[in-house]
């Protein structure tokens, strides 16, 4: 095996597992921070939250196969759920809903 082709195989494994199980917790953490700032009755915006999830995580899984780089994927996905995680965090923090 070549090191162009090892090369092509470790993107694709780091696009993989950016794509899955970390941009699965990055779309949690955008649900989470939604359904703290959306305005409205708590369940229906819980449940629009939710909604929204699967397009969130299927746009996030797009833009993960779609970068320039591996790198640049995980990058991305991981400075998403970092924001997220900050707006959860700071609502909490202001007394926010819960």
């Amino acid at each position: 095996m070549t090191a162009r082709a090892t090369a092509t195989r470790l993107s694709v494994w780091v696009r993989v597992l950016t794509a899955f199980p970390l941009g699965y917790a990055a779309t949690s953490l955008v649900v989470m921070a939604l359904a703290r700032l959306l305005p409205g009755d708590q369940a229906q915006v819980t449940v629009t939250a939710s909604l929204l999830s699967f397009a969130i995580y299927a746009g996030l899984v797009v833009l993960v196969f779609a970068a320039r780089s591996a790198a640049r994927a995980l990058l991305t996905t991981v400075l998403i759920g970092t924001v997220a995680g900050g707006i959860t965090w700071a609502s909490i923090l202001m007394g926010g809903r819960l």
